[in-house]
């Protein structure tokens, strides 16, 4: 890892409902290179739809993590550092509170960002990856799913919906969630159904096609994998009828994604089936591709 990114580093701190990360990006590159990739989960919007607020625990392990991954990046100089939040701390009551902690604290400012620019950064994130992608991107996270149509490198239509997975987890205990996700999405469905491909990003959908392919002893690179919909569709079906402890010991999940894994597959089962996509395709990308998307195109001009 180069020890000095003044002027060739890009990092950025991606504040979400279930977890916090940071990349750093080494932009002296043709394309981007990443130099450092980390994770930490903290579920910090794991309380919201019951609460209104942000989990208690979620914000020591939050606080604990973005002072952490500030720390590494002014060691190593990094010259451009871009902090944002997502559905947790736009919904959160107490959200501008947090925000306060931390630049009292670290001098670290996080910036707040809607879910329609959420829905933007992720599908450029995923133009990035796959210049030709043509379809609807789909950004799973812990409090919001948003959408955004693709074609020609262009972003076209987009969305911020409320249906996360802790959000669609309150949900079960009201009746018939499927029914609930059907209603929501439903709307949308002259934007983005019937269309060739829908991208899949954020961890737990990620997660989801990781078991696939261990379901179908499938070694190909995750970037890119391709599944027809109505099989996976089926696969999650599977997975919603399985249990904590065989999804992690049939499909390695760690802790917190196979006791998420259920309503994730959930959610990605009735959005497979309104939408009706010929094919999920797994993207590695996120809204820190799209962040450092827009921090090279401002550079170039």
């Amino acid at each position: 890892m180069p020890q000095n990114l003044k002027d060739s580093g890009f990092a950025v701190i991606d504040i979400g409902s279930n977890s916090v990360r940071m990349v750093i990006y080494d932009v002296s590159h043709e394309k981007p290179v990443q130099v450092f990739n980390e994770k930490v989960y903290c579920a910090l919007g794991r309380d919201l739809s019951t609460t209104g607020k942000l989990n208690p625990q979620g914000i020591v392990s939050a606080d604990k993590a973005i002072r952490g991954y500030h720390l590494i990046a002014e060691a190593l100089n990094v010259g451009n550092i871009v902090a944002v939040g997502t559905a947790a701390l736009r919904d959160a009551s107490d959200g501008e509170a947090f925000l306060k902690s931390v630049k009292d604290q670290s001098g670290l400012s996080i910036s707040i960002i809607s879910g329609e620019e959420e829905a933007v950064y992720a599908a450029e994130g995923v133009m990035a990856l796959d210049p030709h992608a043509d379809g609807v991107v789909a950004d799973f996270g812990g409090g919001s799913l948003e959408l955004a149509r693709v074609q020609n490198y262009t972003v076209l239509d987009r969305v911020s919906l409320p249906l996360g997975a802790f959000r669609v987890r309150a949900m079960s205990g009201d009746g018939d969630a499927d029914q609930k996700i059907r209603d929501i999405l439903s709307p949308y469905i002259g934007s983005f159904g019937s269309l060739r491909s829908l991208y899949g990003i954020g961890g737990a959908w990620r997660a989801l096609a990781q078991a696939h392919m261990v379901e179908t002893q499938n070694n190909q690179a995750l970037q890119g994998y391709a599944i027809p919909s109505s099989r996976f569709s089926e696969f999650c079906s599977e997975i919603e009828a399985m249990d904590v402890a065989d999804l992690k010991k049939i499909y390695h999940l760690e802790d917190h994604k196979a006791k998420l894994a259920g309503v994730s597959a959930q959610v990605l089962r009735v959005v497979l089936d309104v939408f009706s996509p010929q094919i999920f395709v797994t993207s590695r990308a996120g809204v820190r591709d799209g962040l450092v998307h827009e921090f090279l195109s401002s550079r170039a001009k």
